[in-house]
C-alpha cells in the first residue's frame, strides 16, 4: 500500500508539501505542484490515514453527541439531524447515551476529549441543581480550553450556547389553544421535575392559565414516560376532573389517553388530551394527537451547522455573542374542537427568545 513518502517521491516534492496538499492544510502551495501531488496520489491509489490526518490538521473529524436515551424517538430524530449534516461535511458522529446523568455526561466528556473529538453536542435539557453539574462544567471548561467546541441542542446545558425553541412560549400557546376551545379546567402533566425543559414547559402552562384568570392547580409530574403519564392522569381524573389534559411530552399524553379510556372517558369527546414534541408515537396515536411540533431533525442539523461554521471560522461558539439560536415550532392540531370531525392543520407558533 502506497504511503505519503511514495506520493512525495512520485510528485517530486517534499513529504511536508505532499502532506499539506493531501490533508488540505491552509498553506500556500502552487497550483501546478498541488496538481502533481493529486495526480501522484490517484495513480498510486493512496488512501490517507485518518489518524495521520488528525495529527497534521489537529482535527479528528469526529463529533460527539450526548443524548438522554437514543431509544427515545425525541432524542433519536435530533441525533439523526446532527448525523445527516455531519456526514455531508465528512464528519463521523459518535452517539453516547447518558440517561441525563451529569456524572455519566462528565465521564463521556473526559473520554471524548481524550480522543480529541472536534466538538460535543448535548441533546436535551439538563438536570438542574445536580451536585455533579459543577464538576461537568469544570471538565467542559478544560476541554474547551484545549480546543474542543461545544453546543447544546433542544434544551439548556451547562451554560453552553443553545440551538432550541422557546419551550415556555410553545406551552403557553398550546394552553391558549385549549382555552379557545372553551376549556377552563386544564390539567398539566409535567416532565421530570429537575430537567430544565420540563420547568420551562410548566412555566409556560402556568403563565397562560394565570393570564386567563385561572389557577394552575391541576398539575402532576409524570417523568416523561408513558407509565408516568398514565399514573399522573389517573391522579388528575380522580380529583375534580379536568376537561383537558396537557402533557409535557407525547409519551405521557398517550399514557393519559389510555388512563382516560380505563376511566370510561372518550377522547376527545369527554376529555381533550394534547402533547408536546410531535414524535413518531404521536403520529401513530388513535385518535390522532394534538401536539406541539418541534422541528427536531432541523434542530440537529442547525446544531451541526453551528459547529461547522465555528470550525471554519475558528471562532468558538461558546463566546457570548452567539448564546442562543431560536427555531420556530408549530402546533399540530389533530382536532379543531371537541365533538367535531377530525381536522389536521398546522398553525404557526410565533416563538421568540
Amino acid at each position: 500500500m502506497a504511503g505519503i513518502k511514495d506520493v512525495a517521491r512520485k510528485a517530486g516534492v517534499s513529504i511536508t508539501t505532499a502532506s499539506r496538499v493531501l490533508n488540505h492544510v491552509d498553506y500556500p502551495v502552487a497550483a501546478a505542484t498541488r496538481r502533481r501531488v493529486e495526480v501522484a496520489a490517484r495513480d498510486l491509489r493512496y488512501s490517507p490515514s485518518a489518524l495521520a490526518r488528525a495529527l497534521v490538521t489537529r482535527r479528528s473529524g469526529i463529533i460527539g453527541v450526548l443524548v438522554g436515551d437514543m431509544v427515545d424517538p425525541y432524542f433519536a430524530e435530533i441525533a439523526r439531524g446532527v448525523e445527516d449534516a455531519a456526514r455531508r461535511a465528512g464528519y463521523l458522529v459518535i452517539v453516547c447515551n447518558t440517561d441525563r446523568d451529569p456524572a455519566v455526561e462528565r465521564r463521556y466528556v473526559e473520554t471524548l476529549s481524550d480522543y480529541r473529538v472536534d466538538a460535543l453536542i448535548f441533546v436535551g435539557g439538563e438536570r438542574v441543581g445536580a451536585s455533579e453539574r459543577r464538576k461537568l462544567k469544570q471538565v467542559l471548561a478544560v476541554a474547551i480550553k484545549r480546543g474542543m467546541l461545544a453546543v447544546a441542542c433542544a434544551g439548556e446545558h451547562a451554560g453552553l450556547p443553545a440551538i432550541d425553541i422557546d419551550h415556555a412560549a410553545a406551552a403557553h400557546q398550546m394552553v391558549e389553544h385549549l382555552l379557545s376551545l372553551g376549556h377552563r379546567r386544564i390539567g398539566f402533566i409535567g416532565g421530570t421535575a429537575d430537567v430544565s425543559t420540563a420547568g420551562q414547559r410548566k412555566a409556560g402552562f402556568r403563565a397562560a392559565m394565570l393570564a386567563a384568570g385561572l389557577e394552575p392547580t391541576l398539575t402532576v409530574n409524570g417523568d416523561f414516560t408513558y407509565a408516568g403519564g398514565f399514573e399522573a392522569a389517573r391522579r388528575l381524573l380522580a380529583s375534580d376532573g379536568p376537561t383537558a389534559i396537557f402533557a409535557a411530552n407525547d409519551e405521557m399524553a398517550l399514557g393519559a389517553v389510555d388512563a382516560a379510556r380505563m376511566a370510561g372517558l372518550r377522547v376527545p369527546e369527554d376529555l381533550s388530551v394534547v402533547g408536546f414534541g410531535n414524535t413518531s408515537v404521536a403520529l401513530r396515536a388513535r385518535p390522532a394527537l394534538t401536539t406541539v411540533s418541534m422541528p427536531r431533525h432541523e434542530l440537529g442539523v442547525a446544531a451541526m451547522d453551528a459547529i461547522l461554521a465555528a470550525l471554519e471560522s475558528r471562532v468558538n461558539p461558546v463566546e457570548p455573542a452567539s448564546r442562543r439560536v431560536s427555531s420556530p415550532s408549530t402546533l399540530w392540531c389533530a382536532r379543531r374542537r371537541r365533538h367535531s370531525r377530525p381536522e389536521k392543520r398546522r398553525v404557526s407558533l410565533d416563538v421568540h427568545n
